[in-house]
């Protein structure tokens, strides 16, 4: 799923700043392309585990329910919306793409259970703030670049890292912490980074790859000590 997520930006910021040719973007499609249809078995798979111990688990067949649902969503978005989508389908493919993510984390991690768990109260601020933050993320990227949406999405960066790097070091044990932590600093710095080096593909893509990996880190440990 993060391949798909990845390789989205790729293409997204390679056809947008006119630096991929033809053919490189025509083998990113190719990659996004396959990685999708194994993210569809993966999440068939998903659904299938859950239904079978959907008594014992209500809230992983819940989560594989809303990825089915996420998944069938998107696959009809890209067929109807094409290579060159308009901005609002732009925004929901990103958006959904980040969703699967966050969903299969979250469900990968509550496989394995941690020995300490956060307040549900605390799961729950943190990830809608965290969601509230891809949305504007996502308006910045394809509907508009600059406007009120920059710096509130600057200011709920810093907040948010201030959160998570919290919540990674003090409610999470081990090396997943850790992780959650490093991540929870590492989206903001690149982010910034990027919105200094305005027209490099690099910065923006480590940005992408710095939240999409937060997302994903985050949704684990809050599955697996929520």
């Amino acid at each position: 799923m993060l391949a798909v997520v990845l390789v989205s930006a790729a293409i997204r910021l390679g056809s947008g700043f006119s630096v991929l040719s033809g053919l490189q973007l025509m083998v990113l499609r190719g990659i996004h392309r396959t990685a999708a249809s194994l993210e569809v078995l993966a999440v068939l798979w998903l659904a299938w585990m859950a239904w079978s111990g959907r008594r014992a688990q209500p809230r992983r067949t819940l989560a594989a329910g809303l990825a089915l649902g996420v998944t069938a969503f998107l696959s009809v978005l890209g067929i109807l919306a094409g290579q060159d989508p308009p901005p609002a389908a732009a925004v929901a493919n990103l958006l959904g793409g980040l969703a699967l993510t966050a969903l299969f984390a979250w469900f990968l991690g509550s496989l394995n259970p941690g020995s300490r768990r956060s307040s549900q109260a605390l799961v729950f601020a943190a990830g809608i703030l965290l969601a509230l933050q891809l949305l504007l993320g996502a308006r910045l990227s394809i509907v508009e670049r600059f406007g009120i949406a920059l710096p509130v999405h600057g200011l709920l960066a810093i907040a948010l890292a201030a959160l998570l790097g919290w919540i990674g070091l003090a409610r999470v044990p081990g090396a997943l912490g850790k992780l959650l932590f490093a991540f929870a600093l590492a989206a903001p710095v690149a982010g910034f980074t990027a919105l200094q080096f305005e027209y490099s593909v690099a910065a923006a893509l480590a940005h992408a790859l710095a939240a999409a990996a937060l997302v994903a880190t985050a949704a684990f440990a809050f599955g697996r000590n929520a």
